[in-house]
């Protein structure tokens, strides 16, 4: 098996059960507490919150109008997951990159319309991209890592809902 240099990681790096744990959605702070009782419908994206599930839906029910987890994180700026992407190879290769990365966005949130990218910046020959949700922002650092190799890392704040996810290639 092949090891990253730094912290003698193997490449194929799985976060495991301890980042699991401290990225429970139960600590989310976007996160209702509790199931919302009637048809809510978010201003921003036309999501509709039935039974306390956000999803795509027509229905004939008049609702409340009510901001989703995920516009509302959108309009508060602030990230579950950050995805830096550095090196060489990365940013030569970009529009394949972000491709990837949108695609994978795209796929997952066909099934859960929370997860989002909210933004994709060029930042000094790196990139950066902020998404809705952690898991939509491992999942994209999981598919650049196998289409493209390189070396992934998983780091969270102790006590946040938040998940950095590096990548360079």
């Amino acid at each position: 098996m092949k090891h990253a240099a730094a912290g003698n990681r193997p490449l194929g790096f799985s976060p495991g059960r301890r980042l699991q744990f401290m990225l429970d959605p139960r600590n989310d702070p976007y996160r209702a507490r509790r199931k919302a009782r009637g048809v809510l419908r978010c201003p921003d994206c036309g999501l509709v919150c039935i039974q306390g599930r956000w999803q795509h839906a027509a229905t004939d029910e008049t609702g409340t109008t009510h901001r989703c987890p995920a516009c509302q994180r959108i309009a508060d700026r602030y990230p579950a997951g950050t995805l830096t992407i550095e090196g060489p190879y990365a940013y030569e290769r970009r529009s394949e990159v972000l491709q990837t990365a949108r695609h994978v966005a795209e796929r997952l949130q066909a099934e859960h319309p929370l997860e989002r990218i909210m933004d994709i910046e060029a930042l000094d020959g790196r990139l950066r991209i902020t998404t809705t949700d952690v898991h939509l922002v491992q999942s994209i650092g999981k598919a650049l890592h196998h289409a493209f190799g390189g070396l992934l890392h998983y780091g969270f704040a102790e006590g946040q809902y938040q998940l950095r996810v590096n990548w360079v290639a």
